[in-house]
């Protein structure tokens, strides 16, 4: 899938490399919203492995990888995971350079994205969780026209216990 400034690219094996750059320039701007990240993270070894477990995701069914990338293919710009697929249901993450935030880069990417899974993967809901500080996060979720149900959870991040908002967005 293509726009004028990116492509979106289901990952594979040839994106490990474009992973370990693209969280190792993105530490500092990413750790506020993801859990600790694990011993060697930041190497290709991981970055492979961790690659080739969510490709044996994707072939069982159950989540769906995309990578955003520059259009010369030389930068990972951000990426859009659909995980836990099941009863036609999955949820949403995401994050974006930080180079490229604000620049409406990632709701593009998610109307083509939504739009794939929901017109090739036969889901009917697609659910979010976004922690009630990340008001770019919510912005973007609700341009999409992701409904907030209510609901909130607990996950671990940065090493703290945090609650986050459910949201909803139905196909149709």
């Amino acid at each position: 899938m293509q726009s004028e400034n990116f492509q979106l690219e289901i990952l594979n094996l040839e994106h490990a490399q474009f992973r370990v750059d693209y969280y190792s320039s993105n530490k500092k701007h990413l750790e506020v919203w993801h859990p600790i990240t694990p011993k060697g993270f930041y190497t290709l070894k991981y970055q492979e492995n961790k690659v080739k477990e969510n490709m044996s995701l994707m072939k069982d069914g159950s989540s769906m990888h995309f990578v955003m990338l520059n259009k010369s293919r030389t930068q990972m710009m951000g990426h859009c995971n659909y995980t836990k697929i099941k009863n036609k249901k999955c949820w949403l993450g995401y994050s974006i350079s930080k180079d490229f935030e604000g620049k409406s880069l990632m709701h593009k990417a998610l109307l083509l994205t939504n739009s794939y899974i929901f017109n090739n993967l036969d889901i009917i809901e697609i659910k979010a969780g976004i922690l009630p500080n990340n008001e770019r996060s919510i912005r973007l979720i609700e341009r999409l026209d992701f409904k907030y149900v209510g609901e909130k959870d607990e996950l671990e991040i940065n090493g703290e216990i945090r609650t986050y908002d459910t949201y909803l967005l139905k196909n149709g």
